[in-house]
Order: structure tokens, then sequence, then C-alpha cells
């Protein structure tokens, strides 16, 4: 943790801030850091009070705020909600707790725009209940559909459909992707979305609606088939945030950032987050305990 005397002011040398409840957006981080290995990374993970997606709007939207100003008190630069559900209710009300000057960027938007740049028509979301519930990608997606020239929604292929899937983040928070049984869960959740005919899924696209959800790639892969394209989510929010701090002039300066710089914060720390934390980001990082329930 930054002393006062010692944060950076919001410029090019500043860390990015990103905030998770749990250590899920390790995967946004990993991706982060393969797209912009020039920049420095504060990462804070709630451990203590997730699953967000069990949790109600409204305190999801407390949880977040207090994060997002503790990473901005900690001199981030750009604050990355790297949690679906916190990014379905939360992003307007940590956009305005931080203010304009700090870009908030969420896991939500930069994959509808992909996608809608793409002009990828049938397309299935699957996430926790707070994000399926709060319907941002399908209301997202129809909207920036509706607002393309052409055919738009008249285009008779185009499809947006979204179910929850929540016994899928635990199984992979406790190591279970490769695990036997997450191909029956995962056909079960698809077939009762009406996805699935003669064991083939209808979609052109599935949106994996959950930062843990990457972990079990391979599980969808082989559910989905070959000709359903999974969307790397991960991948999409680098690309944004990257371009977002290029556009505002905040782009680090420097050739490369040790591993050293990054942080990983945790609220709740244990066995088995640390060895969680090496699935999700790719390699070993040092997790520890942190942020804005430590500050009293």
């Amino acid at each position: 943790m930054c002393s006062p005397s010692s944060r950076p002011s919001l410029a090019s040398d500043a860390p990015i801030g990103i905030f998770d409840s749990g250590i899920g957006g390790l995967t946004v981080a990993h991706a982060m850091a393969q797209a912009m290995p020039a920049e420095r990374m504060l990462y804070f993970g709630d451990t203590a009070h997730m699953p967000y997606g069990d949790r109600s709007p409204e305190l999801v939207r407390t949880y977040s705020v207090r994060i997002a100003q503790y990473l901005k008190d900690e001199g981030c630069k750009a604050i990355v909600i790297a949690c679906n559900s916190a990014s379905a209710t939360a992003r307007e009300a940590v956009a305005e707790a931080v203010g304009p000057d700090t870009p908030v960027i969420d896991v939500v938007q930069p994959v509808v725009g992909d996608l809608v740049a793409r002009a990828v028509r049938r397309i299935g979301i699957i996430g926790t209940r707070a994000t399926i519930g709060s319907g941002i990608y399908g209301r997202s997606l129809v909207a920036a559909m509706a607002a393309e020239p052409g055919d738009g929604l008249t285009d008779s292929g185009a499809r947006v459909e979204e179910w929850p899937t929540p016994l899928l983040a635990s199984l992979i928070e406790e190591g279970w992707q490769d695990h036997p049984l997450m191909l029956p869960v995962i056909r079960s959740y698809l077939d009762a979305a009406g996805w699935m005919t003669e064991g083939r899924a209808t979609l052109d696209a599935l949106v994996l609606g959950c930062t843990h959800y990457p972990l079990a790639w391979e599980a969808f892969r082989t559910v989905a088939g070959p000709d359903v394209e999974l969307v790397d989510g991960p991948a999409i929010v680098a690309r944004a945030v990257a371009q977002e701090l290029d556009r505002r002039g905040l782009s680090s300066e420097a050739k490369s950032a040790k591993a050293a710089d990054h942080q990983f914060l945790v609220s709740d720390l244990t066995e088995n987050f640390k060895r969680s934390s090496e699935r999700f980001f790719g390699t070993e990082i040092p997790l520890n305990p942190g942020g804005p329930w430590f500050k009293g």
C-alpha cells in the first residue's frame, strides 16, 4: 500500500486499479499484463464479501464504491471493474464516486462493442444471477444493434438471450474447471437455456459473462462445439483499457513493469485463495491482505 507521500499523481506512471468480488478478476489482470507489459497494477479482490452474484444490487454498489475510492486514494490513474456483477449494477455509481478525470472501464461494454462491431447475431450470455438478472448484456446488445445502420434487429438471424449459471463460479473457485463434472453441468445449463439441438449449440457466440469462466475454456469448448465462438472477455477488456489510456494520454512511458511493481490485495486471505490465485493469473503472485477494510 502506498504511503500518502509516495502516491503518484494521476499520470502515466501511476498504477491501474482493478477490483473484483474475489480472485476471478485475475483473469482480466493477467490479460492486461500481457497486453500492456509497461503498466503497473493494483489489484483488490473482495474475498471477504464474495460472491457478489448472490448479493443485493445495493450492497454491491456500496462495496464497489468504497473499493473504487480506495484505489483512487492510492493514486490509481484508472479503475477497471473486473467483475461482471459489479459492472452490471455499480458502474455508474463508481464513475460518479471517482469523478470524470479517472476513467472507469467495466467488463461488459467492451464485449458488447466487440460483438456489435463484428455483426455477431446469435448470441448467448451466461453469468451469475446478479449479472443475468440485471439484463445488462442483453439490454446493451439490443440497444447497440438497434443503433447500427442497416437492418439492425430486423435481421432475421439476430438473437440475444441470457441464462444464469450460478453453480459454475463456485466449481471453478474450487479448482474443478477440469473436473469431469463440469461437462454435464455446462451441458445442462445450455440445454435448459434452449441453446442445444441434437447435442449441438444453436449459437454463433457464447459470452462467458463471469471472469471465472475462461478458466474452464476447454470444458466450454467441448460442450459448445467448434462452430460456436467463445468470447474472450478478458482479452477484449485489456484492449479497451489500453485504448482508453492511450486516448487520455495516460499510457505508461516505461518500457516494461517488473512483477514486483504489481500489488495484489484481498480482504480475506486463505490458503485456498493463495493456491487459486496462481490458476487465475497463470503464474505465482504475492497475494496479501489489505484494502479499504484494513484502513479502520
